[in-house]
């Protein structure tokens, strides 16, 4: 059976014949949008201030706990 092309694929299509030089360019513009845009839900005032206390925390300290192997090993040591 044959699919239809959809129009969005043909516009990935035709960009995907473009030069490198512009295809990188354009990587480099849908990058900063997708920065731009705020991910996930807005930070409530009172997790705003949570995470500053942490972060200052650890800026003080310096610790950075345990690394992911680390945690799991300590998980399972508990069960």
């Amino acid at each position: 059976m044959v699919y239809p092309v959809l129009p969005a694929r043909r516009v990935v299509n035709g960009l995907l014949t473009l030069p490198l030089a512009q295809r990188l360019e354009l990587v480099q513009t849908l990058w900063d949008s997708i920065a731009a845009d705020p991910i996930g839900p807005e930070l409530s005032e009172a997790d705003r201030l949570l995470i500053d206390q942490r972060l200052e925390r650890f800026l003080a300290d310096g610790d950075a706990g345990l690394d992911a192997d680390e945690a799991l090993h300590a998980l399972e040591q508990s069960l």
